[in-house]
Parts: C-alpha cells; structure tokens; sequence
C-alpha cells in the first residue's frame, strides 16, 4: 500500500510504503482462538477414548498456528518513508523505528524499475553514484510501478 502525504507547510513529498495486511493483531488473536478449538477438541476427544498422543501434536499444530500468523503480522510492519525534499531524497526503513535510512541529492537520483524478469516480480530500486536502494519489495507489480512514476514526476519536475 503506497499513500502519498503532502504538507502544506513545507516543500516536502512523503510517501509511506507498507504492506497491506487486512487483519489487525487483536483480530488476528480472536480468529486464531476460534480455529484452535478444532485440534484441541480432537485432541481432548481422542484422549477421552485413550489415546494420549494426538494431544501433544494437537497442542502442537496450535503452537505452529499461532507462530505463523505472529510472523505474518510482524512482517507486516516493515514500513518505508520515502521524503523527497528540495534538496534530497531520503528513504527511511524499519518496523517500529527506522533500522536503514539512506540519503541521495536528489538531482542525481534514478529511479529504475526493471519490469522484464520473466516470472518473478518487478523490482524498484533507487540509485545514486553507486549506491542503490531497493523499495517496495513487499507491493504488488501495480502499486510498483504506481509508485515508480510518482516518484519519477516528483523527480522531474525539479529538473
């Protein structure tokens, strides 16, 4: 998901590059709870006709469940910010708190989305003097290339 933010305050384009997750933790937990009744009923049935083992492994199916969707929603933050100023382009990324945080002038900043790779996705990466910075790894090809053009019209229109 791309969202563009303009203030009016300031001379500055934001973009926030997330991905887009359709359920929230606290929702994600209440739906995981209905769906672990199923293996810890079987498993409480089984053992109620004297078969101990299948508990064990029920209680572990529920552990991979819940695993699982933890993962999902933790890769679920990874969040860029991408703020083009007058002078730079700076592309923040992180989950909570920015971890990468890379600086280009912005006159000399290519943006090149290589869109011809056969079966995997296209890919966006922003470039400057031999440095290179991929983006959006996590959007679909549309919002990619979406994404891609807007940065390349901010861009020019500065030129």
């Amino acid at each position: 998901m791309v969202e563009k933010l303009d203030s009016q305050d300031s001379a500055d384009t934001v973009w926030v590059v997330r991905p887009t997750r359709s359920l929230t933790w606290p929702e994600a937990k209440r739906w995981l709870c209905v769906i672990s009744i199923i293996p810890l009923s079987s498993g409480l049935l089984f053992l109620w006709f004297g078969i101990p083992l299948v508990l064990p492994f029920a209680g572990l199916e529920i552990a991979l469940l819940w695993a699982a969707f933890y993962y999902v929603h933790w890769t679920g933050e990874m969040c860029e910010v991408i703020r083009l100023t007058p002078q730079r382009l700076i592309l923040e990324r992180g989950r909570r708190v920015p971890d990468q945080r890379f600086e280009y002038e912005r006159a000399w900043v290519k943006v090149d989305l290589d869109e011809n790779r056969g079966w995997l996705p296209s890919s966006l990466r922003i470039r400057s003097h031999g440095r290179a910075a991929s983006v959006g790894e996590f959007l679909t090809d549309g919002e990619r290339r979406a994404l891609a053009l807007a940065l390349i019209n901010a861009l020019g229109k500065s030129r």
